[in-house]
C-alpha cells in the first residue's frame, strides 16, 4: 500500500519472493518450473494442442497471492507495460518453438481469445487482446482478430470440468476463415485453467485450416490441486 520510490524494483520484496514462489512451482507431469513448462492439460490435448508456455501456475482460492492480484488487477486496468513484461518472459521458449517448427513472419499470427462484448462494456477493454498485441509486438509478428464471440456464458470459474466443456460448445465461430489457411497460429489467453475455452477455439482454427496451434498464456492453474 506505499508509493515506490525511484530506483527500487517494479514490486516490492514481499511480492517478488511470492511471485518467484508461483512461477518456482514444480509440474506434477514433467517436473520442470512452471516457467519452462510446455505441458498441456488433457482437454487440450484432445484437441490436438500438445504446447502451452505459462509464466507461472496459479491457485484460484489463494486470492492474495501476488499473481492472483496481478490477474485480477489486468482485467480492470489496462496495462500495457505488464502485458510487455509476461511477454518479453514468455518470448524466450515461444522463439525457440517457434523455430524448431517453421514459424516465420511470413506463415504466422498471432490471435487471442476474445472477451464477450458485456465484459468488454464493463472493464472497458480485453485483457487477452492487450497480451496478445504484447507478444505480437515482441515477436514481430502479425495480430489478427479472427475469432469472434457469439455469446455471453456463464464464467468459466464457476463450473466443473463437463460443464466447461459444455459451456464453451458455439461460443466462438471464426472471421474470414481464408486468412488462416495454412497458417501457424500462437493462440493467446491470458488465464488458462481446465483448457476448455482455448480447446474449442484451437478445433475452429484447424477446422478453417489452421497448420499448427500453439498456446500461450501468463498463467495455468496448478493441476497438483
Amino acid at each position: 500500500g506505499e508509493m515506490k520510490t525511484k530506483g527500487e524494483s517494479l514490486l516490492c520484496p514481499e511480492c517478488e519472493d511470492d511471485l518467484k514462489r508461483s512461477h518456482l512451482l514444480l509440474c506434477p507431469d514433467c517436473g520442470a518450473y512452471a516457467r519452462d513448462c510446455l505441458c498441456v492439460t488433457p482437454i487440450m490435448r484432445d484437441a490436438g494442442l500438445d504446447v502451452l508456455i505459462k509464466y507461472a501456475f496459479y491457485d484460484a482460492a489463494d486470492k492474495d497471492a501476488a499473481l492472483n492480484r496481478i490477474i485480477r488487477r489486468l482485467k480492470h486496468i489496462p496495462d500495457r507495460l505488464t502485458f510487455s513484461y509476461f511477454a518479453a518472459v514468455l518470448s524466450r521458449h515461444l522463439s525457440v518453438i517457434c523455430n524448431s517448427r517453421g514459424y516465420t513472419k511470413d506463415n504466422t499470427l498471432v490471435v487471442h481469445i476474445p472477451r464477450s462484448k458485456r465484459t468488454i462494456a464493463r472493464d472497458g477493454h480485453d485483457q487477452a487482446q492487450l497480451f496478445a498485441d504484447a507478444v505480437a509486438k515482441r515477436m514481430s509478428l502479425p495480430h489478427r482478430s479472427v475469432i469472434k464471440r457469439l455469446k455471453h456464458s456463464k464464467a468459466q470459474k464457476y463450473l466443473h470440468v463437463d460443464e466447461r466443456i459444455e459451456n464453451v460448445k458455439g461460443m466462438f465461430c471464426i472471421n474470414n476463415a481464408e486468412s488462416i489457411k495454412g497458417k501457424n497460429i500462437i493462440l493467446v489467453d491470458d488465464l488458462v485453467t481446465t483448457g476448455a475455452t482455448v480447446s474449442e477455439a484451437a478445433r475452429m482454427l484447424f477446422d478453417a485450416g489452421a497448420a499448427g496451434v500453439v498456446c500461450i498464456c501468463i498463467a495455468n492453474s496448478d493441476r497438483k490441486k
